[in-house]
């Protein structure tokens, strides 16, 4: 049963839960934004799922990126993220 419970998640609702736990969680930005890039990598069309959605996010990003604290792996997978994000904003 468990194993239905995860796949059935469509990936808006998924994208959504990272867009606005990304803050939340400050002891798990890596996982979460290695998981954005692999979602968007995985995914383009999410990115014309939401317009706000997608503003929220690249806000996000954009303070995530000029603070401090992350690693640079999460970093270089935030900037790709960004770059994407700013065509679409």
């Amino acid at each position: 049963m468990r194993d239905r419970e995860l796949t059935a998640w469509d990936p808006v609702t998924l994208l959504r839960g990272l867009t606005y736990g990304l803050h939340e969680a400050p002891g798990w930005v890596d996982l979460y934004a290695h998981t954005l890039w692999a979602l968007l990598t995985a995914r383009p069309w999410l990115l014309q799922a939401s317009g706000r959605l997608v503003r929220d996010l690249a806000e996000r990003t954009q303070l995530l990126l000029g603070g401090g604290g992350i690693s640079q792996r999460s970093r270089r997978e935030l900037n790709a993220v960004h770059y994407v994000l700013l065509d679409r904003t």
